[in-house]
């Protein structure tokens, strides 16, 4: 990610949660080789290489996506950038971040493709139900009984309001389609517990893709993709190494950085489908 303004004021309404957005410090940054462009807030959650991995590891030509906690929009706009034939319908709980989210996917020209929902994912809109080809989220993963940000809208990136784990898991599977995919990007030490929550309420076949920081390091995160309804062995994937021993990017997460797809597809369907 790149930055190329110093933090200044956005302009525009208040908010009714409590944040004034017309004095939000903001900065204006790019991802995916300054491709996509991102307004964010200097203070709270921010957009980074979770956003652009979880997006990288779609891979379907067509249909409608399902983004759970879209923040200011970095994983959809990723995926829009990338997949011309999808449409993603976005949700957001805290309406400043949400208002953010809408200039960022008019600023990048995706307003017919990209729509954004106000709400939260314990209580979405009857018709979404069961409507998904794939359901996507970076939700909030850290340990609750940690400490808690100072920043509200970090806190509530991080480790959420109101919503478990669980909540996320239920949402994702109540919105897809039966067989359809749901991907998640989460802390490696919450991977056991995501897999189980998605074979508790019926999503399966699970993929594990490992994410390390470096080829000697523990994994960092992990995306898991499940299906919905199905039953069946999954796998564990090669997996990314993000820096080599230099520090910067290896070979292949620089792809990813800079808009190439990762293979996060089952072994026994090595040509990645809509369904």
């Amino acid at each position: 990610m790149t930055t190329d303004k110093s933090p200044t004021g956005i302009g525009g309404g208040g908010a009714d949660d409590g944040d004034d957005l017309e004095m939000m410090q903001v900065t204006h940054d790019h991802l995916l080789k300054e491709s996509v462009r991102i307004t964010q807030p200097v203070d709270g959650y921010r957009v980074g290489t979770d956003a652009v991995l979880l997006a990288a590891s779609i891979n379907t030509e067509q249909g409608r996506i399902l983004d759970l906690g879209t923040g200011v929009g970095g994983v959809a706009l990723c995926i829009a950038q990338r997949i011309t034939g999808v449409h993603i319908t976005a949700v957001e709980k805290d309406t400043d971040i949400a208002e953010l989210a809408n200039i960022n996917i008019t600023d990048n020209g995706f307003a017919s493709r990209i729509r954004l929902i106000n709400g939260d994912v314990s209580s979405l809109p009857v018709i979404l139900a069961g409507s998904f080809d794939h359901v996507i989220s970076n939700p909030p993963y850290h340990d609750v009984r940690g400490t808690r940000p100072l920043s509200r809208t970090r806190a509530l990136a991080h480790m959420g309001e109101g919503t478990s784990l669980e909540d996320w898991v239920k949402a994702a599977i109540w919105a897809a389609k039966p067989r359809a995919k749901i991907s998640f990007i989460c802390r490696a030490d919450r991977a056991a517990e995501l897999i189980t929550l998605f074979e508790t309420h019926g999503a399966g076949e699970t993929l594990v893709f490992p994410i390390w920081p470096r080829q000697t390091s523990p994994a960092g995160r992990v995306i898991i993709q499940v299906r919905r309804g199905v039953k069946g062995p999954g796998a564990i994937l090669p997996g990314l190494v993000m820096q080599n021993d230099k520090s910067g990017f290896t070979e292949m997460a620089s792809g990813v950085m800079s808009g190439d797809a990762l293979l996060v597809t089952h072994p026994a369907r090595p040509k990645a489908t809509s369904n």
